[in-house]
C-alpha cells in the first residue's frame, strides 16, 4: 500500500511539474481593439488573452514601437504577466489584428524552396533573390475583397520572421540575435501583373496592392520555437490541399537571410521577412488554380499558427 500511494504522490509531482515547465503554453505576442482602445495582448490560451498595456502602462500600444523601445522589456513584460492574476479577456469579446500593422519594411524571397525551384524547372539561387511589398498591404485574418486589377490572384505561404533589433552588417552566427519571433503569411501574387510584358515583370506592382500581405494574429517568440528549419507548412483553398511542405526546404535559411540583407541595408526593430513560399502554387497547376470569388485559403504553419482569408 505505501509503494502505492508513493507512486500515486510521485505522478501527481511529476504531471505538476510539465503543467507548470514542459507543456506551459507558447508565449503568443499579438495586437487587439476593444471599446475603440488599440492594445497590445498576450495569449493565454485558443479563447483568452490578457491585456499587457493594463498590466504594464508604460509599453506602448502597438509591437512595432514596443520593439523600438525595448525588445527584451516586451519579452520580460509579457512573461510576468502570464503569470499574474491578470483579468483574462475572452478573444470573442475583441478585434484582433495583425501582430504588426506597420511595419518599416516588408522584405520578401523568391524561390528559396528548393521543392518549388524543381517545379518550375529553376536552378537553386546562388543568392538570395529579395523583393519588397507596401505596408499597406498588411492586413489580417478576413474578407479579402479581389482587386479588380487582376484575374490572377495567386496564394503563397509563407513562414514570416520578425525583427528585434536594429541589424547592419550582421554575421551568421549573430543574426538570430536580431530575430524577436515568427508568424505566419499569406504572400499574395498577381501573377497576370507580373507577366504582363507591357510593365516589364515588376514584381512591386504585382506584390503590393492592397491587403496583399494577410498575417497570423499572434508573433510566436523565437525561444518557443525548437526548430524554425523543420516545420510543415501548408496551403488548402475550400479544404483542398494545395501546397504541402517543411521549412527544411529553405534554400536559405534565416540565419543567412539576415546576413545577407543587413549587408545591404539596416534591418529595424518590427521589420518582417517573409522566407519564401513552396511548389503548388496556382500558377503550378495546369489549368492553373488562382484564387477565385468566395475561396476559403487557409495557411497552416506547425507550432506557428493558421491564418485562413475568405475571398470576395
Amino acid at each position: 500500500m505505501r509503494a502505492v500511494l508513493l507512486f500515486k504522490l510521485t505522478s501527481l509531482l511529476s504531471d505538476s511539474s510539465c503543467a507548470y515547465s514542459v507543456c506551459r503554453r507558447k508565449m503568443h505576442i499579438l495586437q487587439f481593439s476593444q471599446a475603440g482602445r488599440h492594445s497590445i495582448g498576450v495569449r493565454v490560451d485558443d479563447t483568452n488573452i490578457i491585456n499587457l498595456n493594463d498590466f504594464s502602462p508604460d509599453l506602448p500600444t502597438d509591437v512595432c514601437s514596443a520593439l523600438c523601445l525595448d525588445h527584451k522589456k516586451l519579452l520580460t513584460e509579457a512573461a510576468r504577466c502570464l503569470q499574474s492574476t491578470s483579468s483574462r479577456i475572452s478573444v470573442d469579446d475583441v478585434t484582433l489584428h495583425p501582430p504588426i500593422t506597420n511595419p518599416g519594411k516588408i522584405i520578401g524571397i523568391c524561390l528559396n524552396y528548393k521543392d518549388l525551384c524543381a517545379e518550375v524547372g529553376e536552378p537553386l539561387p546562388t543568392e538570395p533573390l529579395v523583393f519588397s511589398k507596401f505596408s499597406s498591404c498588411v492586413t489580417g485574418s478576413r474578407e479579402i475583397q479581389i482587386p479588380s486589377a487582376t484575374k490572377e490572384l495567386d496564394y503563397e505561404c509563407e513562414l514570416v520572421v520578425v525583427i528585434s533589433k536594429e541589424a547592419r552588417n550582421v554575421k551568421e552566427a549573430d543574426a538570430m540575435e536580431h530575430v524577436f519571433g515568427y508568424t505566419v503569411a499569406n504572400d499574395l501574387t498577381a501573377s497576370d501583373i507580373f507577366n504582363a510584358t507591357k510593365n516589364g515583370n515588376q514584381y512591386l506592382l504585382a506584390k503590393s496592392l492592397d491587403n496583399f500581405c494577410p498575417l497570423f494574429s499572434d508573433i510566436v517568440t523565437k525561444d518557443e520555437v525548437e526548430d524554425v528549419h523543420n516545420l510543415n507548412i501548408s496551403t488548402k483553398v475550400n479544404g483542398e490541399v494545395r501546397q504541402k511542405s517543411n521549412t527544411d526546404q529553405l534554400v536559405f535559411r534565416i540565419p543567412q537571410l539576415i546576413s545577407y540583407l543587413s549587408g545591404f541595408f539596416t534591418l529595424s526593430p518590427g521589420d518582417i521577412i517573409l522566407t519564401g513560399t513552396p511548389g503548388g502554387t496556382g500558377k503550378g497547376f495546369n489549368p492553373p488554380k488562382y484564387i477565385q470569388s468566395g475561396d476559403t485559403v487557409t495557411i497552416e504553419l506547425q507550432n506557428i499558427g493558421t491564418l485562413t482569408n475568405t475571398f470576395l
